[in-house]
């Protein structure tokens, strides 16, 4: 049990969500985090559903697909690098979720209820502004990712 809490402990630390924080703080975001583990195929979450976690990949990847302006299944993001985040929008802004994940693979994530983030913040009013920061930071750089497909994506459909 003390090998897979350390474990935990060096993943958040690692992770782009939680970087920067102190020690005090990735142990107790330890203690709320809860691992899962999902079969090829299976769906982490629905676009649509209301957002009420945040999760971390651990192990495994993850596909982000949707559906094009003539309704062809794309997959125009994958989630594969250990500690990469998604679902951290409704931390921000309560609503729907905006995309469905899907593993594909044997995938492991760890997650953290929004529930037990609000209790954090509550504890650790300092990494509110930390952990938002590096959502911004990566928002930001999906933004600039996204802006490089969106091209070569609408080539692809007027062609088609």
């Amino acid at each position: 049990m003390e090998a897979e809490i350390d474990a935990r402990n060096a993943f958040l630390q690692d992770s782009p969500l939680f970087r920067s924080l102190e020690g005090a703080e990735i142990n107790t975001l330890v203690e709320m985090s809860e691992i899962q583990e999902y079969s090829p195929g299976e769906t982490v979450v629905v676009e649509g559903s209301m957002g009420d976690a945040i999760f971390l990949l651990y192990d495994g990847e993850l596909l982000v697909p949707t559906l094009d302006a003539g309704g062809r299944d794309i997959t125009p993001a994958q989630v594969n690098s250990q500690g990469a985040f998604f679902g951290e929008v409704p931390l921000a802004d309560p609503g729907p979720r905006s995309a469905t994940v899907r593993t594909d693979g044997e995938s492991v994530l760890l997650m953290l209820s929004l529930e037990a983030l609000e209790t954090f913040f509550g504890e650790f009013a300092d990494a509110k502004a930390v952990i938002f920061r590096n959502i911004a930071r990566v928002l930001a750089q999906r933004l600039r990712e996204t802006n490089v497909l969106v091209p070569s994506i609408a080539s692809d459909s007027s062609s088609a």
